[in-house]
């Protein structure tokens, strides 16, 4: 912190604090320049003198003052004792991570490599076009070469990853959407909340015959 201190010729004192000595000499420049002359002019001086009435005074005034600045360190922040338990080492956290945890929520069927090279052959194949063709196709796809009952929302996000397909904005809609009386293309698993399995009007939609 840089200081400065200016006494006037009629006793008044001005004090300038600043971070930056360049900011402060600029600064104390412009007060100096803006000063009353009155201000400015000795009580003793006879014949109207200035005691600093010109810039080339007030630059000398504030080198002057500039070369007598006292700086004041600023003050350490006090050391912060380390404790044993900051230089323990780190233990591994018993939370398994986001990839463990998806790899858990997978059921074991899907992990069958042969079965998903050929749920991709079969997807790949029928090439179906828009989210509800699409997810009739993994439906069936899941049902044939993986031996499961239906799908989920939850297991549709992987399988289209499978895929390699854009998945779609919302998956329970989506297969609510691809059950409704105006299409059919899925059905309910009864028994089975939120599962769903492709029906013969659905494969007829999506699957080529030939």
């Amino acid at each position: 912190m840089v200081k400065v201190s200016i006494s006037l010729p009629n006793n008044t004192q001005i004090t300038f604090e600043s971070e930056e000595s360049e900011v402060l000499h600029e600064v104390v420049g412009m007060v100096l320049r803006d000063l009353p002359r009155d201000l400015m002019r000795s009580p003793s001086d006879s014949g109207g003198n200035m005691a600093v009435g010109t810039a080339e005074e007030s630059t000398a005034v504030l080198a002057s003052a500039l070369s007598t600045a006292t700086t004041t360190p600023e003050p350490a922040p006090p050391a912060v004792p380390s404790s044993p338990a900051a230089n323990a080492p780190s233990k591994p956290s018993a939370e398994p991570s986001s990839g463990a945890r998806t790899g858990a929520a997978i059921p074991p069927e899907f992990l069958s490599e042969s079965g998903r090279a050929a749920y991709i052959a079969f997807c790949q194949n029928a090439n179906p076009l828009g989210d509800m063709r699409r997810v009739v196709v993994a439906a069936e796809g899941a049902t044939r070469h993986f031996g499961v009952d239906g799908v989920n929302a939850e297991e549709l996000g992987w399988l289209f990853d499978v895929a390699g397909w854009r998945k779609p904005g919302n998956f329970t809609q989506t297969l609510r959407n691809a059950a409704r009386s105006k299409f059919g293309w899925l059905e309910r698993i009864p028994g089975r909340s939120g599962r769903y399995a492709s029906t013969t009007l659905g494969l007829s939609k999506t699957i080529p015959t030939s």
